[in-house]
């Protein structure tokens, strides 16, 4: 690991005494702080040799049961992980030795996965990760809230019919709880997509991720004038709030959504190389989302894929894709054959 320390001069004197950690990339050197989520990006002379070293990222299914049944969930209910607290944890724990910043758990439902509460406090005592998490947030207590307070990087609210979200979000505001909305638009949400931000803005939501549709469901894909739409809304609302609330794009619009404001350029997703997704029955993914998976034991073999396969930029086989042209969508919101060709390599 490379220490931060001589860094620290060209950083601003009131932000020398944060906890940093150095996380290097090619020809730059990226310092975070888990406890604050500030990062610091340098490049120069300096750091003109660095090399990325490992993915800053882990996805992590931890777990399949949920306590719901949404009509679009893809995780087989039935399926047990693979996962147990121990094996989590020494997973975890290797990944940060390795150089990961963060790890992101998912499911299934996290809250669900045995000694949950008890797990969030070890993994930050005994290792530098920053610990995320996305639920749906029904099962989310007061007293959970505040038994994690400082152990935590954010919290991931998913925004669904059935969820009652607006119960959660308070519970999140009145317990002073670092969290964030995820909300998957598609073109029944456009509508209503004012209305619901400003409601969402009003309970106190400081933090919006906006998902793009991943499959095959044309009635789920926006259509090219929808996307203008979208890109006049996400505009609008970043120039009104004036810094409020951050709004947020995931990596999957790829260059659909064109002229809004965005924080970094570039060129690629980064699945498989900044970020890898690791499921509950322990397969390595480029991402969620991906066709391609493969076994692993130990991190030594994740470790292994990632320096082997981590320059590759292999699309999914799945509408919605940022890495196929025109995320292998038509004008009209239909999934291309391109898709199909793919599935079948």
């Amino acid at each position: 690991m490379i220490n931060p320390s001589p860094f620290l001069v060209y950083l601003p004197t009131e932000l020398r005494h944060l906890n940093w950690q150095a996380y290097p990339l090619d020809s730059k050197l990226l310092l975070f702080n888990r406890d604050t989520g500030i990062n610091v990006l340098l490049e120069g002379d300096e750091t003109a040799h660095f090399e990325c070293i490992a993915p800053r990222t882990l996805l992590i299914a931890i777990t399949n049961i949920c306590n719901l049944s949404c009509s679009f969930c893809y995780r087989d209910l039935k399926l047990a992980s693979a996962w147990t607290y121990e094996t989590l944890l020494e997973f975890c724990r290797a990944a940060s030795d390795w150089g990961v910043l963060e790890v992101a758990f998912g499911g299934g439902e996290p809250m669900l996965f045995k000694g949950w509460q008890r797990f969030i406090h070890e993994l930050y005592d005994t290792s530098s990760l920053c610990i995320n998490f996305t639920t749906n947030g029904m099962l989310l207590t007061d007293a959970f809230l505040k038994s994690i307070e400082g152990k935590y990087g954010n919290i991931r609210i998913s925004l669904y019919d059935t969820n009652d979200w607006s119960t959660s979000i308070q519970r999140l505001v009145t317990t002073g709880a670092r969290f964030g909305v995820n909300w998957l638009i598609t073109p029944g949400e456009l509508p209503q997509m004012e209305a619901k931000f400003l409601n969402l803005l009003s309970l106190g939501v400081r933090d919006f991720l906006l998902l793009s549709y991943k499959g095959n469901d044309p009635s789920l894909h926006l259509s090219y004038q929808q996307y203008d739409e979208f890109t006049t809304f996400v505009t609008r609302m970043h120039h009104s709030l004036n810094g409020i609330a951050q709004i947020k794009l995931d990596v999957c619009w790829g260059d659909a959504v064109q002229n809004v404001p965005v924080l970094f350029e570039r060129n690629d997703c980064g699945a498989g190389s900044d970020f890898i997704s690791i499921t509950s029955d322990r397969q390595i993914k480029p991402c969620s989302f991906h066709h391609w998976s493969i076994p692993f034991q130990t991190l030594d073999d994740v470790r292994a894929y990632w320096e082997k396969k981590h320059a590759q930029r292999q699309a999914a086989a799945i509408a919605g894709c940022a890495r196929l042209q025109d995320r292998a969508v038509n004008i009209d919101g239909e999934p291309k054959n391109e898709i199909i060709r793919l599935a079948a390599v």
